[in-house]
């Protein structure tokens, strides 16, 4: 099991945020189960670039910390579903001003990105 190399900074609410909220796809989990997408092949479709494994793992950890809840219906073919918590609803008015600050400043975060070798060949803008 993975064990954490530094230790864990509580003392700012931006560090506890980063702390349990720091991943690839884990914002974005939150806001596709908000907007309606409760099972993993829906979030594994409108995330498609998103890694099955990964997607399943921040979905896990989501539960773990408190965001979201795991529904396991027991059903001939297993059937799973998420939903938000009360703590996991809290965070889509911070999700959506972050995406209107992305918005607003698309053409300056483009230019970065363009301009990043890191970035530069994996662009779409689809």
């Amino acid at each position: 099991m993975y064990k954490k190399k530094t230790t864990t900074q509580t003392y700012c609410g931006l560090h506890l945020f980063k702390e349990l909220l720091n991943g690839k796809w884990k914002l974005m989990l939150l806001f596709y189960v908000y907007k309606g997408y409760k099972r993993p092949v829906q979030l594994q479709k409108v995330i498609p670039a998103g890694d099955r494994r990964v997607l399943d793992k921040q979905l896990h950890e989501l539960v773990l910390h408190g965001f979201m809840k795991k529904h396991v219906f027991d059903t001939k073919v297993p059937k799973v579903e998420y939903e938000l918590t009360e703590l996991g609803e809290s965070l889509i008015p911070v999700i959506f001003t972050i995406e209107g600050w992305g918005e607003d400043h698309r053409t300056d975060l483009e230019n970065v990105l363009k301009a990043d070798p890191k970035f530069r060949d994996t662009l779409d803008y689809d």
